[in-house]
């Protein structure tokens, strides 16, 4: 049994939970789009989004707690087999990315659809690009950072006050990523930008607004406030998901050899 294999076998209760709560919240939106006005359901979509779309935070969390019992606990051999720390930590950083990659694309294609259903039009590069951004730029660097705080715990055993000293570093790591992400949009104006993507509102949403009866496009009302949508964030949360990475390698082998 490979360490991937592993790694899969240890979380398929998290995964499985993830799972039912895409498929539950399908089935809603689906009953929405088809027996109810898919306009409603959309505004229905995106408000539940915001509410799920964050529990994928708890992959992180999951990970590092596992990190957490295995230096002294039953799967204590994995610090000694094989020794590369790299082959460890790119195990658990590959399941985090499999997973939260998997349940980030079925939100979004789920919102796809009913957006479709609803009138909504778009660029086609759209949905993959707000999936790979969001993936690149925050999930990856959440699940680096988690990591870290787990072999730190595992590494050093620290107490109480030692485990609450790494809390507030992994909260000193998040405004450093922070900083960095304000300090690039602001600073380095050479990095690749995207263009305004083409949002074309259904006509019940114009009339709403008090508009002629034809499709709203939200490009039109943006050009007047920026030219292009900066991938700034995403390239400070490839960096900070690399150094984060290296941390981790290295305090596997603190915590092999502890």
């Amino acid at each position: 049994m490979n360490l991937f294999t592993l790694e899969l076998r240890k979380h398929r209760l998290l995964i499985g939970g993830l799972v039912l709560l895409v498929l539950v919240w399908a089935a809603w939106l689906t009953r929405g789009v088809v027996n109810g006005d898919p306009l409603i359901t959309l505004g229905l979509a995106l408000g539940t989004l915001l509410a799920i779309a964050p529990l994928g935070v708890l992959v992180p969390i999951v990970l590092a707690r596992a990190l957490f019992g295995e230096a002294g606990g039953p799967l204590a051999f994995l610090f000694t087999s094989p020794r590369s720390g790299l082959t460890h930590v790119g195990a658990r950083m590959g399941l985090g990315l499999l997973v939260l990659g998997v349940y980030y694309a079925a939100l979004t294609g789920v919102v796809h659809w009913v957006a479709a259903a609803a009138g909504v039009r778009y660029d086609a590069w759209l949905p993959p690009a707000l999936w790979a951004y969001g993936l690149l730029a925050w999930v990856a660097p959440l699940l680096a950072l988690g990591l870290v705080y787990g072999l730190v715990v595992s590494a050093y055993r620290p107490g109480r006050g030692g485990q609450i000293v790494a809390v507030a570093a992994s909260a000193g790591a998040v405004a450093l990523w922070q900083w960095m992400g304000r300090f690039a949009l602001d600073h380095l104006s050479f990095l690749p930008r995207l263009p305004i993507p083409h949002v074309v509102l259904p006509e019940e949403v114009s009339r709403l607004l008090g508009l002629s009866n034809v499709g709203l496009d939200l490009k039109t009302a943006l050009e007047p406030l920026m030219s292009s949508v900066p991938t700034a964030p995403l390239w400070v949360g490839l960096l900070v998901t690399l150094a984060l990475l290296a941390v981790a390698v290295r305090l596997w082998e603190e915590a092999e050899w502890a």
